[in-house]
C-alpha cells in the first residue's frame, strides 16, 4: 500500500534533505512502512528541536531586554542630575553672525502658520489690542487706555496662563477697588495717612505679588487710586473708571481665548519628533568626529545646541499640558515615560561627546559608524510614526543585534577580556536600551485613541502651513 504522509513545510524540507543526502529519491513507494515511521520521528525530533532553540533564543531576548530595563533605571536614579547641570551648560562655540541672522529667518518662517502657537497668539493679540483701541475711542469712558493694556496683560499664550491670569486679574482688580473705596469712605485719609498706605501696598505688591497675580492686582489697584488721590484726582472717578476698563479688557481676552484656544495636547506629539530629529542629527555628527575641520565643528554645536533647544520645548510642553483642562493622569505618566528615556538617550550621545573629545580616533570604528546609522534610521522612523505615518515594525533595525556585532570582535580580543565593558560599549548598551524603550513607549502612545483624533486634528491645520511655505 502508498504510505501518505501529511507534514508541515520544514518537516518536508529537513526529509528532502535527508534523502538526497544519503542518495536516495525521496519517494514513498521506495521505503519499507518501517523507515517511514523512523524518518516521521526524526522529522519530530528534529521540529522538537528548533522549537526548543526558538525558545531559547527569545528567552535570551527577553533576559536582555529585562537586564536593559533594570540598568536603565538604575542609570535614571544615579543620572538624573548630571545630566540636567550637562545639558544645561553653555555652548563652548559662540554663534556667528551669519548663524544667527539665519537661524532668526529660519524661526520667523516656521512660525508663518496658522499651526504654530506663536503666530495664534501675535494675530489674537493684535486683533483684540485693536479692538480695544477702537472700543475705547467709541465710548464715552474715562481713562480708555486701560482697556487694552488689560487685553495685552491678561492675554498669553497658553490657555490655563490666560485664564488663571484673567480671572485673577479681574478678581484682584475689583477687590482692590472695593478696598480703596472703603478706605476712602471709612477714613477719609489725608495726605500722610496716604503715603503710609501707599507704602504698605508697594510692600504688599513686591513682597506677595510675585506669588499670586490675584494680589498684585488687589495691590496695584489700591496703589493707582491712592497715588491719583494724592496727586488731586477724585477717587470715585479712578475706581469707576479703572474697574469698567479692566473688566471689559478681561473678558475680551477670556472670550477670544475661549472661541479660538491653542491647546498643547495638539503640539506635544510633533515637539517628541522634533527632539528625536534633533538627536537624529547629533548622532551622526559625532560619528564624523574631526576637529580640524571648522564648518564641522559649527555643524556640531548647532547639533548640540538643536538637541538642548528640543529637550527644552518638551519639558515646557508637558508641563504646560498638565494644567490643561482635560488631561488625565495616565496621559502624563506616559509622556514622562517617554521623556525620562529619551533624557536616556541623550545623556549616552553626550558621553560619547566627551570620549570622542578625549580620544578622537574611536569615533572611526566601523561598526560604531554602523550602530550609528542604524540608530538614526530608527530615530527617523520613530518621528514619522509621531507625524501619523504607519511604520511597520519589521522596517525598525535590531539595535541590540546591532550593538552584539559592534561589541563581539572587542571582546574576542585576548589582550582585552573586558573589553565588552569599555566606555563606548556602556554608552552605546545603554541608548540601544533607552531607544528601544522609547520606541515601544511611542507606539503604546500613538495606539490610543486621543492621538487619532490629534492626528487629524493636525492634518487639518498643516493645509495653512503648506500653502503659505509654497509661496515664493
Amino acid at each position: 500500500d502508498h504510505v501518505q504522509f501529511r507534514f508541515p513545510l520544514l518537516g518536508c524540507l529537513l526529509l528532502l534533505a535527508g534523502t538526497v543526502a544519503c542518495n536516495q529519491a525521496p519517494t514513498a513507494a521506495s521505503a519499507p512502512p518501517d523507515t517511514h515511521d523512523a524518518d516521521i520521528q526524526a522529522i519530530k525530533d528534529t521540529e522538537v528541536a528548533w522549537a526548543k532553540a526558538a525558545a531559547a533564543k527569545d528567552a535570551v531576548f527577553q533576559m536582555e531586554a529585562l537586564s536593559g530595563q533594570l540598568r536603565a533605571a538604575l542609570d535614571l536614579i544615579q543620572n538624573n542630575a548630571q545630566l540636567q547641570g550637562a545639558a544645561d551648560a553653555p555652548s563652548l562655540t559662540p554663534k556667528t553672525w551669519k548663524e544667527t541672522v539665519s537661524s532668526t529667518v529660519e524661526s520667523f518662517r516656521d512660525h508663518l502658520n496658522l499651526q504654530s502657537p506663536i503666530f495664534r497668539h501675535a494675530l489674537r493679540l493684535a486683533v483684540l489690542v485693536a479692538l480695544g483701541d477702537i472700543l475705547g475711542t467709541e465710548v464715552s469712558w474715562r481713562r480708555t487706555y486701560w482697556l487694552p493694556m488689560t487685553i495685552a496683560l491678561v492675554l498669553k499664550p497658553e490657555f490655563t496662563a490666560t485664564f488663571t491670569r484673567g480671572f485673577l486679574r479681574i478678581a484682584g482688580t475689583i477687590i482692590g477697588l472695593l478696598l480703596a473705596t472703603g478706605l476712602f469712605h471709612l477714613f477719609n485719609p489725608g495726605v500722610i495717612l496716604q503715603v503710609i498706605l501707599i507704602f504698605v501696598f508697594v510692600f504688599l505688591m513686591r513682597w506677595l505679588g510675585p506669588a499670586n497675580y490675584g494680589i498684585f492686582g488687589i495691590a496695584v489697584s489700591a496703589l493707582i487710586v491712592l497715588l491719583l488721590a494724592i496727586a488731586g484726582v477724585p477717587p470715585k472717578d479712578v475706581i469707576w473708571a479703572r474697574g469698567v476698563n479692566t473688566f471689559v479688557g478681561g473678558a475680551l481676552a477670556l472670550l477670544a481665548y475661549w472661541l479660538w484656544p491653542t491647546w498643547e495636547r495638539t503640539r506635544v506629539s510633533e515637539r517628541i519628533a522634533e527632539m528625536l530629529d534633533a538627536y537624529r542629527n547629533y548622532a551622526p555628527a559625532l560619528s564624523r568626529w574631526n576637529p580640524a575641520d571648522k564648518s564641522w565643528m559649527q555643524e556640531l554645536e548647532r547639533a548640540r545646541r538643536a538637541a538642548r533647544s528640543a529637550r527644552t520645548n518638551l519639558e515646557a510642553s508637558i508641563d504646560r499640558l498638565s494644567s490643561e483642562p482635560g488631561t488625565t493622569g495616565e496621559q502624563l505618566a506616559r509622556l514622562s515615560a517617554v521623556l525620562a528615556s529619551s533624557h536616556r538617550v541623550i545623556h549616552a550621545l553626550m558621553a560619547l561627546d566627551a570620549i570622542f573629545s578625549h580620544k578622537p580616533a574611536l569615533s572611526s570604528s566601523p561598526p560604531l559608524k554602523n550602530f550609528i546609522s542604524k540608530l538614526e534610521k530608527t530615530l527617523t522612523l520613530l518621528a514619522s510614526t509621531l507625524r501619523g505615518a504607519r511604520v511597520p515594525s519589521k522596517d525598525f533595525p535590531n539595535l541590540r543585534e546591532e550593538h552584539r556585532l559592534m561589541v563581539q570582535p572587542r571582546t574576542s580580543e585576548a589582550s582585552s577580556e573586558l573589553a565588552r565593558f569599555d566606555s563606548i560599549n556602556i554608552e552605546t548598551d545603554r541608548i540601544t536600551n533607552s531607544v528601544n524603550t522609547l520606541a515601544e513607549q511611542i507606539m503604546q502612545w500613538t495606539r490610543t485613541p486621543e492621538f487619532e483624533t490629534l492626528h487629524k486634528h493636525r492634518l487639518e491645520l498643516a493645509a495653512g502651513k503648506t500653502k503659505i511655505h509654497s509661496r515664493p
